[in-house]
């Protein structure tokens, strides 16, 4: 059963009782995230993500987090800098408070709790930070519009050769 979405979990607490959330989280909340959206004329970023998750202990006996996360995010294509809608589906698992020999034999990056809670809120932003393309651009055509070159006029792309005046002085006889 899905209990209902906190913002922070007590990790030991959660194993133990094998603990299953699910909920949204506004995307208002995501400070850092929000930087890297494009944002409407009044510069707030709108939207919701779907977040499912659950804590539990791995083969190797170590504490984790899985989950799922599901959004739609406004990036801006650096094409036409237009808005792009992104959808985002997410899917992770994360090791709590593991050493570094831990995360090798895994293969498994680790999340790190503070005093053993751990804030779900910076868990799926850094998820979807990480998840955000490289380079935002539309697929189809949609953005050519915005960024062809106006038509050159043709008398204006004829320019004056500066050294055509060099070409008089070869052709004047010197006596």
């Amino acid at each position: 059963m899905r209990d209902k979405l906190r913002q922070r979990y007590q990790v030991q607490k959660e194993i133990s009782r094998n603990g299953s959330f699910g909920g949204e989280i506004a995307l208002s909340e995501m400070q850092r995230l929000s930087e890297m959206l494009y944002v409407d004329d009044d510069g707030t970023s709108t939207g919701k993500i779907e977040v499912d998750f659950e804590f539990s202990n791995n083969e190797l006996d170590a504490a984790m987090i899985s989950g799922h996360l599901e959004t739609e995010l406004e990036l801006q294509c650096q094409r036409c800098l237009q808005a792009i809608a992104m959808p985002i589906q997410l899917d992770f698992r994360l090791l709590i408070d593991a050493s570094d020999e831990l995360v090798e034999a895994s293969g498994l990056d680790s999340v790190y709790s503070d005093d053993g809670n751990i804030d779900i809120a910076e868990v799926v932003e850094d998820e979807l930070i990480l998840g955000l393309p490289l380079v935002a651009l539309h697929e189809d055509d949609s953005c050519h519009k915005h960024w062809q070159a106006a038509e050159v006029d043709s008398a204006e792309a004829v320019k004056e050769n500066p050294f055509s005046v060099l070409k008089q002085l070869k052709t004047t006889n010197l006596s």
